[in-house]
């Protein structure tokens, strides 16, 4: 992540966001309902779970800034452990239909791009050092939106092209 560490301000950043999430649903646009569930997009996960990824970790910053945003300590988990996270969200979204995934796909992308949006330049330079995992604030924004699109987004992109 370190290539991605600058800072533009709040303009730039929605600019990244949209161009990030633009490029993915082009990619996705070129997979059909059967290749979304096959292994390997990214590790053994398929593209469903790789959406439903996204979805959740989106849910979490969300869920963070607006505890944040309402002077409330977010519910971070004490142990960070991503693996284990992420393992979590496998298990939640696995067995869900590709049609529900891909709903929650798009509608927490919106409320993600919606935060971002509502957040003020003073909000986006705010360090929550004590309880946000990815302080300054807008660090856990791009952490969890177009960073993490472009990321998935070339393994996906790489699968594709083997």
């Amino acid at each position: 992540m370190s290539n991605h560490i600058e800072y533009d301000g709040k303009n730039k950043l929605l600019v990244q966001i949209r161009a990030e999430r633009d490029l993915l649903e082009e990619t996705l646009a070129r997979l059909t309902p059967d290749q979304m569930l096959q292994p390997g997009a990214s590790g053994g996960w398929t593209v469903k779970d790789v959406l439903g990824h996204i979805s959740a970790w989106e849910r979490r910053m969300i869920h963070w800034t607006s505890s944040h945003l309402r002077g409330e300590a977010p519910d971070v988990p004490l142990l960070w452990d991503v693996e284990r996270m992420n393992a979590e969200t496998h298990a939640q979204f696995k067995d869900k239909p590709l049609a529900e995934v891909l709903d929650e796909f798009h509608q927490s992308y919106r409320d993600s791009l919606a935060l971002a949006e509502s957040l003020s330049e003073e909000q986006l330079q705010t360090k929550y050092t004590d309880t946000w995992p990815m302080a300054p604030l807008w660090l856990g924004v791009a952490a969890n939106t177009n960073w993490h699109y472009n990321e998935h987004r070339e393994t996906m992109e790489a699968w594709l092209n083997k």
